[in-house]
């Protein structure tokens, strides 16, 4: 049966989901489109990781930022860039860069708290973490909120972790599915089952049914020793889903002994 546990490692980068664009206005100058050429050809090798062709990306890049030298976003996906090599300081300067380029990039901000969590330094990255939650202005506040949630969980300050998940959950408009199985993780690991039960039925009002729902309410059935009800949950799961009916499976035969 699948554990759970807390993945520490598991902070969210903006390596993925939230590369800025140039801004292309009517009377952009060719020289300047053909830069914006450059940075997205960059930021798709990029945000796909496609690290056959990272030299490929680096060459975009170094493109752009002949033509246009002060722009920040190309210098971010020059850090996303080197974050790919799994070279962090010079990823760190290039985020610097950004920054001092646009002091509101929030972005940067928080690829640097991830790196400054991977280098263990969690001091400053929750120094950068709360800059961005006490940041109104910035869009991705979830995001701050469930990152500085992992480390406290690495802290081992659970109640705070919980209270920035839920924050999390909040701030997404209760759609990211993410936040909602890291804050259930955390009440499995701390064996408050009942209060991970509310949470699965929160979250089946606002995302509806899944196998996923239905398996971890039948664990916290299984754990509060109410097997009818733990066996009636397991009983809608779809079977369509390879892992959740071997898992399925094994908690009934558990339960049979």
């Amino acid at each position: 049966m699948k554990r759970f546990v807390i993945v520490l490692i598991l902070l969210l980068s903006f390596s993925i989901v939230s590369c800025q664009s140039m801004q292309t206005g009517a009377n952009q100058s060719n020289i300047s489109k053909t830069a914006q050429i450059y940075y997205e050809m960059a930021k798709n090798i990029i945000t796909n990781k496609d690290y056959s062709r990272l030299p490929e990306a680096f060459s975009y890049l170094d493109k752009a930022r002949q033509i246009e030298p002060s722009n920040p976003n190309i210098y971010f996906i020059y850090a996303l860039a080197y974050r790919l090599k799994k070279d962090d300081n010079t990823a760190k300067q290039y985020l610097d860069k950004t920054t001092s380029l646009d002091k509101n990039y929030y972005d940067a901000y928080n690829e640097l708290g991830v790196i400054y969590y991977d280098e263990k330094e969690y001091s400053k990255a929750k120094e950068l973490f709360d800059k961005l939650i006490n940041t109104l202005t910035y869009s991705n506040v979830d995001v701050a909120y469930y990152n500085r949630a992992i480390l406290y969980i690495k802290l081992n300050e659970s109640p705070k972790a919980i209270n920035d998940l839920q924050s999390a959950i909040m701030y997404s408009d209760y759609k990211n599915p993410l936040y909602w199985h890291k804050l259930i993780e955390v009440y499995f690991y701390e064996k408050d089952y009942q209060k991970a039960l509310l949470v699965i039925q929160d979250m089946e009002s606002h995302l509806g049914p899944s196998d996923y729902i239905n398996y971890t309410k039948a664990l916290c059935y299984y754990h509060l020793g109410l097997f009818d009800q733990a066996k009636d949950s397991l009983s809608k799961i779809a079977n369509t889903d390879n892992y959740y009916t071997i898992e399925k499976d094994l908690l009934l035969k558990k339960m049979q002994h």
